[in-house]
């Protein structure tokens, strides 16, 4: 087992797959609508945990029943929760659409998980710094994320950043050179440098530039098209494994989740970011969020299931 501990946020996730997208001022009706545990956060910790990595997960819920429900649906996952329950303040929310292409779109309420401060955070400075890898996202006050990133640098930790929603305004070198690894997507990338890749070559550039503003390196990923990396002299790129997605929500997530649980267990760049590809592609085959999250014997299974 391997030592992650993901500092982010935890939603309960309303999802409803539509037929079509709807016209601005249209009402339509939904196929389905699902209620799930969410959150970067949250789904990235479940993605380590299912894919053979101890998780420590720290975050922030409202009293309410939409906390006790997040925590409920976290527990059987095998992470240990540490979560600070903030008073006058709802549990986050997150309103999902899926296109009939399996694409989405997610109006965010951040609730409980804004208001996760420093403070609280060092108040498990201890298993901070007893972590292999630190997991962020920006889901959660940016100095919240740097309070915790300090502290699990200075033990020695790897600390991975997914700046996924997209800083606004951009990050400065300051800011991105408090990480280790920066996993953004094409846009994210795009927002960070001023230029989006739009091809593979493009992200292998932009992994670079980023790499130079005090970065050890970053992972940009880009769909269905793969990735491309620049992390401590190991440059490169992999196509997607090509598979019949049906809903992208999480996909990131499980990415970054594989991605860490990878690393914390020894593995080389190249062979975590292979293995958090596949099993982000994996995941874009199931409905949902954390519920669509691989385990590990599903990932021994998964080239049989590929489109030829």
């Amino acid at each position: 087992m391997t030592s992650v501990t993901v500092v982010g946020s935890i939603n309960i996730d309303l999802t409803s797959y539509l037929d079509r997208w709807p016209k601005i001022g249209e009402t339509i009706s939904v196929r389905e609508t699902v209620t799930s545990l969410g959150g970067k956060g949250a789904n990235q910790a479940v993605a380590a945990a299912r894919l053979g990595a101890s998780v420590n997960f720290i975050g922030a819920v409202g009293r309410d029943g939409f906390g006790a429900e997040a925590a409920a649906a976290l527990r059987p996952e095998g992470v240990a929760i540490l979560l600070e329950e903030m008073t006058n303040t709802a549990t986050g929310l997150a309103f999902i659409d899926v296109g009939p292409d399996g694409q989405n779109i997610i109006r965010l309420s951040a609730g409980a998980n804004g208001r996760l401060s420093p403070e609280n955070v060092s108040k498990y400075a201890d298993i901070l710094r007893k972590s292999r890898v630190l997991l962020l996202q920006n889901e959660i006050g940016l100095e919240t994320s740097l309070a915790a990133a300090r502290i699990a640098r200075e033990a020695g930790a790897l600390v991975i950043m997914d700046p996924a929603p997209a800083p606004n305004p951009a990050w400065p070198a300051e800011v991105l050179s408090s990480f280790d690894i920066l996993t953004p997507n094409a846009g994210e990338a795009g927002g960070l440098l001023g230029t989006e890749p739009q091809t593979l070559a493009d992200a292998r550039e932009a992994a670079g530039a980023l790499r130079s503003l005090g970065l050890r390196g970053a992972v940009v990923t880009m769909g269905a098209d793969g990735v491309a990396w620049s992390i401590d002299g190991s440059t490169g790129a992999l196509p997607a494994p090509r598979v019949r997605s049906i809903d992208t929500v999480a996909a990131g997530d499980c990415f970054n989740g594989a991605f860490a649980a990878r690393i914390a267990s020894g593995k080389s760049i190249e062979d975590a970011i292979s293995f958090a590809m596949q099993a982000a592609a994996l995941a874009t085959t199931r409905k949902g969020a954390a519920t669509s999250l691989p385990r590990l014997d599903e990932m021994e299974a998964f080239p049989a299931q590929r489109i030829a």
